[in-house]
């Protein structure tokens, strides 16, 4: 037997690998051609070196390996601990851990969530899942006998003492918990005080609404089920096609119907609002056990489920209403008052790019609706990659009112309500039949032949 323990290998970087063993750690292998040693060519072997025969490691160890490792432990050394400075960090929540998910542009804490009783993670945006190989492998972008050294390395298990074949078999994740349905007189109740809410308010009066628009913003309260909470907060419901309300997003707005970022508690869902309490101790606010609202909502029982903001709607206007989905609920709102819910367009809202996946829009493909997207200025590129990945046929992507109907007054980030709630202030509302005349003059004589008038026209 020839050994080849001296001789120099180089990897496709240059680097310098002494041996084949470490050539194939390197990723240097199966197959590939290197400069091999005189010596060993006049020997007659052939210098394609096959590293499957080579020793792989053993599934005892492995599974001594698993069985040690810790999600949580192993997340931390990846995104760090949460901190004042680091608030995309792992932060322990009751038995649970939750961070910002570190596998999509994640700025919603609680998004993402650790398991340490089932060794697991899981985002329930974009649907990242897995054990502690599976975060090594897509985070740190480790291959498989890599993340199995590295592990073993941290917990001090020696890796590769035997060689025998072993091929990796993901171990089944624990069944998911029941997902959360909350009562339906929370929505009802948080519907009786929109009289104080800024973003109504300025929906109400901040817009130059004609008569046929401004009728729909009751409607549109009503239909979409727009609620509002003591603190402040606009709260869009999320109930999905079965009506049940799953939870709501709670968000401030300013008097002039813009976000308001800068104020404390500015963003929340309602779930989570449901499992934190004030701990005295610890003078902060915990969603520790034990939970303040367990008849609603026990986290180690239940889990949320987020879907479509509007999708509730998808059988209200009939089959064949083309689904319009947009990104921001106040976009989705807005829309539907300009526009109209009615038998050929309904609106719905996605939340956020990374929400948009298959798993939620399965409702709508299988009803075979056709589904329109229509992307913020400064995104469009991203949503044309997101719409092929859903392999949907009938599913378009629509640019022109931030493409041709945009003007720089609009921003770089606008949506298509940015760009016609601008048309529409510009544009002088048909409040009167005088109004319509002026606009219209070949109606005249029929209007007149018929006295047509404007329900509650505006005098």
């Amino acid at each position: 037997m020839v050994s080849l323990k001296g001789y120099r290998f180089r990897d496709p970087k240059g680097v310098r690998l002494r041996d084949p063993a470490r050539q194939m750690a390197a990723g240097v292998g199966h197959g590939t051609r290197t400069r091999a040693p005189r010596a060993y060519a006049r020997l007659g072997f052939s210098y394609r070196l096959n590293f499957n025969l080579m020793a792989k490691i053993d599934k005892i160890i492995i599974d001594k390996i698993l069985d040690t490792a810790k999600i949580e432990e192993v997340v931390k050394d990846c995104i760090g601990s949460y901190s004042p400075q680091n608030k995309a960090g792992l932060k322990k929540t009751g038995v649970r851990f939750k961070a910002l998910c570190p596998f999509h542009n994640d700025k919603n804490l609680g998004s993402f969530v650790v398991y340490p009783k089932g060794n697991c993670y899981k985002c329930f945006a974009c649907g990242e899942g897995g054990g502690v190989i599976d975060f090594l492998m897509k985070h740190e972008k480790m291959t498989y006998p890599d993340a199995i050294r590295w592990l073993g390395k941290k917990y001090e298990i020696p890796v590769d003492d035997v060689p025998v074949d072993w091929v990796y078999t993901p171990k089944p994740s624990p069944p998911p918990l029941p997902m959360l349905e909350l009562p339906k007189q929370m929505v009802a109740r948080c519907q009786k005080h929109l009289d104080h809410d800024n973003l109504v308010n300025w929906i109400k009066t901040g817009i130059k609404w004609d008569t046929v628009q401004r009728k729909r913003i009751d409607e549109a309260l009503f239909w979409y089920h727009i609620g509002h909470g003591k603190n402040g907060h606009t709260i869009f419901w999320q109930v999905d096609e079965n009506k049940k309300v799953r939870t709501g997003k709670m968000m401030k707005y300013r008097t002039d119907g813009h976000r308001d970022k800068n104020t404390s508690w500015s963003f929340d869902f309602i779930h989570s609002v449901l499992s934190k309490h004030w701990d005295a101790e610890k003078r902060e606010w915990t969603d520790e056990p034990p939970y303040p609202y367990p008849d609603i909502y026990n986290p180690e029982k239940e889990e949320p489920h987020l879907t479509f903001f509007g999708m509730h709607l998808l059988d209200f206007f009939g089959s064949s209403a083309d689904v319009c989905i947009v990104e921001s609920e106040k976009t989705a709102l807005l829309m539907s008052i300009a526009y109209g819910n009615h038998a050929k367009k309904v609106w719905m809202a996605c939340g956020g790019l990374e929400m948009m996946t298959r798993e939620r829009l399965k409702p709508i493909i299988d009803q075979k609706r056709n589904i329109i997207l229509y992307p913020d200025r400064d995104g469009i590129e991203k949503w044309k990659v997101k719409a092929e990945q859903m392999h949907y046929d009938k599913l378009k992507i629509d640019t022109k009112p931030v493409t041709e109907w945009w003007k720089p007054e609009d921003g770089e980030k606008a949506d298509i309500a940015d760009v016609v709630i601008r048309l529409i202030n510009e544009s002088k509302p048909l409040t009167t039949i005088a109004d319509v005349k002026a606009e219209m003059p070949k109606v005249t004589k029929l209007i007149d032949k018929l006295n047509l008038k404007i329900e509650n026209e505006e005098k």
